[in-house]
């Protein structure tokens, strides 16, 4: 049976209740590759010189089709296009590459999938919307996100997925208002960021997705402080909709269990996105609800951002340490 290497939790926590020396726990922590080396940066250097030269490569294609539009066949822009495609797909397929390399190649060609619809649509004018390009873009890179287990892949579909909802409830769908939008994006982003910590326990070693989740709880927070300031400022201007509360409730529910999950892993990434989230609602309640003296207002807001912010530090450094005080 092969062994299991140590995390930095259990070393930190042997650490603490033992008279482990400190320049033991850090070579202990290098050789667990905990901390990384020189061979581990230069492994990173090149796949972020990789995926920045694909990138390169991407816009640079894209960039070809603007330039020379009118001096190509429509066939021969179908026809590059797809021949890109599919030479992508084959090389993710069959090459004898590195398998972080050939997702990075399917990721590039994610995009040229999109490239390829804006392609067609403009060739025959097929009267589409920007909401029906991005749904068929969603679709058909859908597969490709579930099954190449990779964290970029799966920022670039749901950064499409968010998109065609917008486009939707703008184009094609309800007039939905701010508040109601945000809040479905919120719940979409929270249900990504569920499906993603499933992932990441039951396939730790294959899809590293920590910095794609908070990613992706940045983004959700984004939404739902939004929805809450919108519908504060509907109530104080017309009437209060039916979706403030559920958003209110929503947004209790899901930072309580994202504090308790920060609290008992000890980090601190969503206790400071949290904090802030509150602050900017307070700060667009104390606006509305004092609207008509301006000086004041703004008074009052500079004194409460000073003094919520000053107590968030403090509170933050003040954990840090208590969590970090033996290690």
């Amino acid at each position: 049976m092969e062994n299991q290497r140590a995390t930095r939790k259990q070393i930190h926590i042997i650490s603490r209740y033992s008279n482990w020396h400190a320049a033991g726990i850090k070579r202990t922590l290098r050789e667990e590759g905990i901390y990384a080396d020189k061979a581990k940066w230069a492994k990173f250097i090149d796949v972020a010189l990789l995926g920045l030269g694909i990138a390169f490569a991407v816009a640079g294609i894209i960039f070809f089709f603007a330039f020379n539009w009118h001096n190509l066949h429509k066939f021969a822009k179908l026809g590059i296009v797809q021949g890109l495609v599919i030479t992508g797909v084959l090389v993710s397929l069959f090459a004898n590459l590195k398998p972080v390399v050939k997702k990075l190649i399917l990721t590039g060609v994610s995009f040229l999938v999109g490239l390829l619809f804006a392609v067609f649509g403009q060739i025959y004018q097929t009267g589409a919307g920007t909401y029906d390009f991005f749904l068929g873009w969603s679709v058909f890179i859908f597969i490709w996100a579930i099954v190449a287990e990779f964290a970029p892949l799966w920022l670039v579909l749901t950064l499409l997925i968010n998109t065609t909802i917008v486009l939707y409830s703008e184009q094609v769908g309800p007039s939905w208002s701010a508040t109601t939008l945000c809040l479905i994006l919120f719940a979409l982003n929270v249900a990504i960021i569920a499906l993603a910590q499933w992932f990441y326990r039951n396939y730790a070693d294959k899809v590293p997705v920590i910095l794609f989740s908070k990613i992706v709880a940045l983004a959700a927070a984004g939404c739902i402080t939004i929805s809450i300031v919108s519908g504060i400022s509907v109530n104080y201007y017309q009437a209060t909709p039916d979706t403030l509360w559920p958003a209110l409730l929503s947004m209790v529910l899901v930072y309580g269990f994202a504090a308790n999950y920060s609290v008992r892993n000890k980090s601190l990434y969503y206790l400071c996105i949290i904090p802030l989230s509150i602050i900017i609602i307070i700060t667009s309640w104390i606006m509305n609800l004092f609207r008509e003296d301006s000086g004041g207002t703004f008074f009052l807001i500079a004194i409460f951002v000073v003094f919520s912010i000053t107590v968030l530090v403090n509170t933050l450094i003040t954990l840090n340490k208590t969590w970090h005080a033996n290690q």
